[in-house]
């Protein structure tokens, strides 16, 4: 168990998810409190900050205290004006929430990114919740012979499993097809381990996103079918997850290596408006492992 001398940790289930308090992102973070934060995302995979009043500068600026930072690319969502490291991600009447999947962000890239900041900017007056889901735990719940048959499996992923499909046929809508085809090109489908080894925790997790997780290899088609089916419904289940319900300023930041999560759309056709920046590198847990050896 961590103890915290600068910040207030409150799990919000077992499985996944803790409210920090104390902490003040527009006054600054100091490297102790920094080092707190990171040490309870590493224990619970998601971690939430209420009443974050920030800049889309501050928000990128805080992440990239982090590790380093990905330039957002406007093909599926755009980009905010004066942040090139921030996606804006906008849903209403005109603009319907289209990923009804639990995903873990950039699985299908080969280098996945470590985390995700996510600001709630403008929020619907009901719904809209973001479900996480701790992949560890959904590993640990697996029987034993499951566990063992996992272990040397390896996963496709594919950026085509969701970007090609109906559902987003609005994101390649005139002008728009030639950047979301060069990230088509840039995100060929890749492998990844099926059972994942946290490089910091060395928990195991399930490592598999119904976005983009596209065949099981060295099986039947029908068997991977089979395969996937049966884990993304375990991984579904309530006993792994929390429920994080968005006000103005909320923040969430989430270790895509061991939670995937759900964006609800039951507030559709209110208006939501997110801003999100990537972190692909995981400077403080690569750190403190190499610190360990």
């Amino acid at each position: 168990m961590t103890h915290y001398e600068r910040i207030s940790v409150n799990l919000v289930t077992p499985a996944v998810g803790a409210e920090l308090g104390g902490v003040n992102i527009a006054a600054g973070v100091d490297d102790d409190t920094l080092r707190e934060i990171h040490a309870a995302l590493m224990a619970h995979g998601v971690v939430f900050f209420r009443d974050q009043d920030i800049t889309p500068a501050q928000q990128r600026d805080f992440a990239a205290k982090f590790g380093r930072l990905r330039l957002a690319k406007h093909s599926a969502f755009l980009v905010e004006e004066g942040v090139p490291e921030m996606h804006v991600l906008i849903n209403d009447h005109e603009r319907p929430p289209n990923v009804n999947h639990y995903h873990s962000d950039g699985i299908f890239r080969a280098e996945p990114e470590f985390a995700s900041i996510l600001r709630a900017v403008e929020v619907p007056e009901t719904g809209g919740d973001t479900i996480f889901v701790g992949l560890g735990a959904a590993y640990d719940a697996l029987s034993d012979d499951m566990k063992a048959y996992l272990e040397d499996k390896y996963a496709m992923h594919d950026f085509m499993k969701l970007h090609g499909s109906p559902k987003k046929f609005r994101s390649w809508d005139g002008d728009n097809w030639k950047r979301m085809e060069a990230s088509r090109a840039a995100n060929p489908p890749i492998t990844h381990p099926v059972i994942k080894v946290h490089p910091v925790t060395k928990r195991k997790s399930l490592y598999i996103s119904e976005s983009f997780t596209a065949s099981i290899l060295g099986v039947s088609e029908d068997e991977s079918r089979g395969l996937l089916n049966m884990l993304n419904r375990h991984c579904a289940r309530p006993d792994f997850q929390c429920r994080f319900h968005w006000r103005p300023n909320s923040v969430a930041l989430w270790d895509n290596r061991s939670t995937s999560h759900y964006a609800c759309a039951d507030y559709w056709p209110e208006r939501r408006l997110m801003n999100r920046v990537t972190i692909e590198t995981d400077e403080l847990g690569t750190a403190a492992a190499e610190a360990a050896e």
